[in-house]
């Protein structure tokens, strides 16, 4: 499971990686697995097919580093993968989880930083004592404790964020943080995502377009299953009519799903579904188990 990506153009932030580890990864796997391209592993994985050590590469939120940075690896290697697009961002319009993002990544020294302006940030708004309660109980090493990649400050802010805070109030803060140094969102979020004709092009390569929901919620779960299905009806209309061919693949955003969800994705037949990480065995066909590039890059490390 890849996302972030660096090079000239796009900015080193946390967990982003380069082509030549992707081009790690990509030997490091080849030693003892077999990586397919994203139409075989889907065709095997749809009638049961797929051996212990049959693998394939995934990207989520339809990035331009993927695309710019990540795709000519691909194609030196002869591979195709899937990408899980969420519509809003190739429609025209922009999300704040990405704008979000790339300013805690190029406008403070380091994430530390961009933390500590955060927190004292909430601790100054209207939400301050309902998070300082909150906080009385939190234990970082067991919340996400499956993404063991995330520091101590990564999980509480995680946890102010989807499980304090929630989308209203998460944003108003932001919005703030960012109005305080006079940013031009237009132009700061020019080179975050990728545009149409990209995801046409991956399609026509043969690569795999997937459903990611429409506007990324990064607590998808916690919405009433009307609000549900909304995000993932248009997100499957929009790519429908993009691309001229019904989606039948998903990947779970910030692996954010319920029995509603599940639901819903059977009803609009896909077939495949992805997890975003190794914590539980699939138990359908909508929950494949992913591993996250960070926790591969510490493998090649060790």
């Amino acid at each position: 499971m890849f996302h972030h990506f660096y090079d000239d153009r796009h900015i080193r932030g946390q967990g982003a990686i380069s082509q030549n580890e992707l081009a790690q990864i990509i030997d490091y796997y080849r030693k003892s697995h077999q990586i397919l391209t994203a139409r075989e592993w889907l065709d095997k994985a749809t009638r049961n097919e797929l051996g212990a050590k049959d693998v394939c590469l995934t990207f989520d939120d339809a990035l331009l580093c993927q695309y710019e940075v990540a795709l000519p690896v691909l194609e030196a290697y002869d591979l195709s993968a899937f990408w899980f697009v969420y519509s809003s961002v190739i429609t025209g319009g922009s999300e704040k989880l990405e704008i979000y993002r790339k300013f805690r990544t190029s406008c403070f020294e380091d994430i530390a930083a961009f933390y500590e302006f955060f927190f004292e940030s909430v601790s100054e708004s209207q939400y301050g004592a309902r998070v300082k309660d909150a906080l009385s109980n939190f234990s970082p090493e067991s919340y996400l404790s499956q993404f063991p990649f995330y520091t101590a400050g990564d999980r509480q802010f995680r946890f102010i964020r989807d499980k304090v805070l929630g989308v209203e109030a998460y944003n108003q803060i932001l919005d703030q943080m960012i109005l305080a140094q006079s940013i031009d969102l237009a132009e700061f979020s020019r080179d975050l995502w990728m545009q149409e004709q990209h995801v046409v092009e991956l399609h026509e390569k043969d690569h795999v377009i997937g459903l990611h929901s429409h506007t990324h919620p990064t607590a998808l779960a916690a919405l009433p299953a009307q609000d549900q299905w909304s995000e993932y009806k248009t997100n499957y209309d929009t790519l429908t009519e993009i691309l001229n061919t019904t989606p039948e693949t998903v990947s779970h955003p910030c692996n954010s799903y319920n029995q509603e969800t599940i639901q819903i994705l059977h009803d609009l037949q896909i077939k495949v579904g992805f997890r975003s990480n190794m914590a539980e065995q699939h138990s359908s066909l909508l929950e494949f188990p992913r591993e996250d590039h960070a926790n591969i890059m510490g493998k090649i490390a060790a």
